[in-house]
């Protein structure tokens, strides 16, 4: 999707392209706009895994259990052939094991057979040129 925002004199985009899979709204603006309306961003549409049994496995299968442990500060998850490797940095305890179990089922909800997860703890990640995060790695073969 290519949005250009009207309303931003500051830093006006112009046919910014937008990787975040979305959902439009048909309803019409209260302000009295005609032009379509987002109603919700679930997030990006290429950090989508696809597995080669057909499986799709949105990122927030991921981010959920992750972020719901409290001592993780960052982590790195890339597709692997029958789940994911994920590297987290930690600032204390983290239940590896417990964690991986939990995330080897939601897996198996979202339709992968024998799921296999694995969780390195690193010290620093690589960043990218900006000195964002990139967080999830489709495998290049999906």
């Amino acid at each position: 999707m290519y949005v250009t925002p009207l309303l931003n004199h500051v830093q006006p985009l112009i046919r910014y392209e937008l990787t975040d899979e979305v959902t439009l709204t048909g309803k019409p603006c209260p302000c009295g706009s005609v032009l379509r309306r987002i109603d919700d961003i679930q997030g990006r549409a290429d950090d989508v895994f696809i597995y080669p049994n057909g499986a799709v496995v949105h990122p927030l299968a991921f981010r959920s259990p992750l972020g719901r442990e409290r001592n993780i500060l960052e982590y790195q998850v890339r597709q692997t052939e029958r789940g994911a490797t994920i590297a987290i940095r930690a600032q204390g305890q983290v239940e590896i094991e417990a964690l991986k179990r939990r995330l080897e089922l939601e897996l198996v909800k979202l339709g992968l057979h024998n799921p296999e997860v694995t969780i390195e703890v690193v010290t620093q990640f690589d960043r990218q040129e900006t000195g964002k995060l990139k967080r999830f790695f489709p495998s290049p073969n999906a």
